[in-house]
């Protein structure tokens, strides 16, 4: 059997076979496979010797982007430019745990949360390249544990501090310290100062948001609204009314809403109220408000998957900046996005879309109050998000087919 041992050819650099050095017989494993689990067979379930599926690692690369969940969302349009400058990459991405729906698994070999398991593997690990596209010392700090040569992105120094990792990191670093610059200096896009910042080819006639949803909760949709007496060929308007707590004036106003609505209904367009737990009371007070048969509410009990395959169903989506726009930009969805304190040129909308940007003089602010009256919000005209939305819902109010009120 020594002579077997002897007489069996070099394997090749990342595979090894403990078996031999104990004096079994000959089972090489792939340790450098992106299949390889180690305690359990992998999902082919065959020896790793003359496998077909064997795809070795490649290029380690580590995304440490936790949050917020849109920001986790629209950083995904770095996953295409990754393939092609790694052709042959296996990638790791560290991320909050109520975002792990929105990293698609197609693109990213292994997702995993923030947790002392995580950290304990990062001590150990070893990877070719570290992006770190967070801000917060938490997440920094793991850039800096992990094991690389070559880390791009925010690091954390040890006083504390946050600061660019590499040089290319200084523009987008410094926006974020320069309320002028970022204001009424910068047009460029989130996706094209990212991309630069860390290295990553970015092309907008390639590069999208990459946004998995399973059949089954494209099926639960599909039967959510299947409920409310809608179909796939109804052109639905969906208004996303509600945005994130942390800047003011990022939502629309109840009165812009329930204009929009009288407008559409004349056209016979089914509306459907979407959002989360903090637009629940909102829009069932749009609904009373206007009561008519063709507004409907979704419901606020929903995963982020069959939140994004209703939002797939829509015939275009009018939203603030708020993840309900980077959800309908990810499934492919028309969006008239309205912006108040926030800034409109960092969004790529791939052109899917219009932006409607209120004309008061200090925006945007990224104010977390304010007391100006009329706001920035109440200064959007509801009748031009209307000409907008009808550009996209389908033809002349009047003209739109399937006009019929939900059953």
């Amino acid at each position: 059997m020594e002579d077997s041992f002897r007489d069996h050819p070099p394997l090749p650099e990342g595979w090894r076979d403990f078996s031999r050095e104990v004096g079994l017989d000959p089972f090489p494993v792939a340790l450098d496979c992106r299949y390889y689990i180690g305690d359990r067979p992998c999902r082919f379930a065959r020896p790793c010797e003359g496998c077909p599926e064997y795809s070795p690692q490649g290029t380690r690369i580590l995304i440490l982007k936790t949050g917020a969940l849109g920001d986790v969302l629209r950083t995904t349009i770095l996953l295409g430019g990754i393939r092609r400058k790694y052709p042959r990459s296996h990638i790791t991405w560290v991320t909050a745990a109520g975002a792990v729906p929105l990293v698609p698994p197609s693109l990213v070999d292994r997702i995993w949360t923030l947790s002392p398991q995580t950290l304990f593997r990062l001590h150990v690990e070893q990877f070719d390249l570290v992006l770190s596209l967070d801000k917060e010392p938490e997440v920094t700090a793991l850039a800096m544990v992990a094991r690389s040569e070559d880390k791009r992105g925010m690091g954390l120094d040890s006083r504390g501090a946050v600061y660019p990792l590499n040089p290319e990191m200084a523009t987008y670093y410094r926006l974020g310290l320069d309320n002028p610059l970022k204001f009424f200096g910068n047009t460029r896009t989130y996706p094209d100062l990212l991309a630069e910042a860390v290295g990553i080819p970015f092309d907008p006639t390639l590069d999208d948001y990459h946004l998995d949803v399973s059949d089954a909760d494209l099926e639960t949709g599909r039967r959510l609204l299947a409920g409310l007496g809608l179909s796939p060929s109804d052109p639905i308007v969906g208004l996303n009314t509600g945005a994130g707590g942390v800047f003011v004036n990022k939502d629309w106003t109840v009165l812009g809403y329930l204009e929009l609505i009288r407008e559409l209904e004349r056209c016979k367009i089914p509306v459907l109220l979407l959002g989360g737990d903090r637009e629940s009371s909102r829009n069932s007070e749009i609904a009373r408000k206007v009561s008519s048969p063709y507004v409907r509410e979704i419901g606020s009990a929903l995963s982020l998957g069959v939140f994004s395959a209703v939002i797939g169903q829509c015939r275009v989506v009018v939203t603030g900046d708020t993840l309900g726009m980077h959800i309908a930009l990810a499934m492919k969805r028309p969006v008239v996005a309205l912006f108040g304190s926030t800034q409109p040129h960092e969004i790529e909308l791939f052109g899917r879309g219009e932006k409607i940007v209120t004309p008061i003089p200090c925006a945007p602010c990224y104010r977390r109050s304010c007391d100006i009256h009329p706001s920035c919000m109440e200064l959007i005209d509801s009748r031009r998000v209307f000409e907008a939305v009808r550009r996209y819902a389908g033809p002349a109010c009047g003209g739109v087919s399937g006009g019929t009120a939900p059953r």
